[in-house]
């Protein structure tokens, strides 16, 4: 993911309160994995990791 792209992730979670992967997947050019990826790398939790990939929701810190 490229840097302007973590930038709005952040952003879409920190100021627009969006926690599903699945909408920001949606908002980014990337697939579900790749911004369960990024937000893990933020240090982001996750809920539904191991269920259903399209239901993940990030658990703020």
């Amino acid at each position: 993911m490229n840097k302007l792209s973590s930038k709005y992730l952040v952003q879409m979670i920190e100021k627009d309160h969006i926690y599903s992967v699945l909408e920001l997947a949606g908002h980014l050019p990337y697939a579900v994995m790749d911004v369960v990826s990024e937000a893990a790398r933020f240090g982001y939790s996750f809920d539904n990791l191991m269920q259903d990939p399209n239901k993940v929701v990030i658990v703020k810190k």
